[in-house]
């Protein structure tokens, strides 16, 4: 399944896209919140989408990172139907980089100070340390600081703990 001699990999997050029934409120929280620079919108009318549907008309809206990244949002004609897709809230998550561990703090401040309801500072393990709080779209957002780069030892190590997860659920004893 995998060309091990491939070089091709994707060079980086051109955008990730969630629905809203509220560009205004997403702009807003965006732009003026999370200070991300608003950097196009589409607005196009019914034609046929990736998935062969025929999409209602919609408005497409981007906004980027300091890395020229962004996130985009659709608001469609029609209503969106919310329905639960049965994977808990807290493991769709957007995490996005801070650059220190006082950066994540001054966050946190002013996320508060607006009014955001902030879950954390939450350590994980001494290597990230992690804010979540949803945007007005449900969309559930961490910002989180990385304490140091990825070695060798934790490609070991993750590979050893990907074939135990394997085995202990083949073994049917995950819990």
């Amino acid at each position: 399944m995998t060309d091990r001699n491939s070089t091709l990999t994707p060079r980086r997050i051109n955008h990730y896209a969630i629905a809203t029934n509220d560009m205004e409120a997403t702009h807003k929280f965006w732009t003026e919140v999370m200070n991300c620079e608003f950097k196009a919108a589409i607005r196009v009318e019914g034609h046929p989408m990736s998935t062969g549907e025929i999409a209602p008309g919609y408005l497409h809206a981007f906004y980027s990172f300091e890395d020229g990244a962004c996130i985009a949002f659709f608001e469609l004609a029609t209503p969106i139907d919310v329905r639960s897709d049965g994977v808990p809230a807290w493991a769709k998550h957007l995490a996005l980089s801070v650059e220190s561990h006082d950066e994540l703090k001054q966050w946190h401040s002013r996320l508060t100070d607006l009014g955001v309801d902030v879950v954390g500072e939450v350590d994980h393990g001494g290597l990230f340390y992690s804010l979540y709080f949803v945007d007005p779209n449900g969309q559930r957002v961490e910002l989180t600081y990385q304490t140091r780069s990825l070695d060798d030892d934790d490609i070991r190590s993750g590979h050893e703990t990907l074939k135990g997860w394997a085995s202990d659920k083949n073994a049917g004893v995950l819990v």
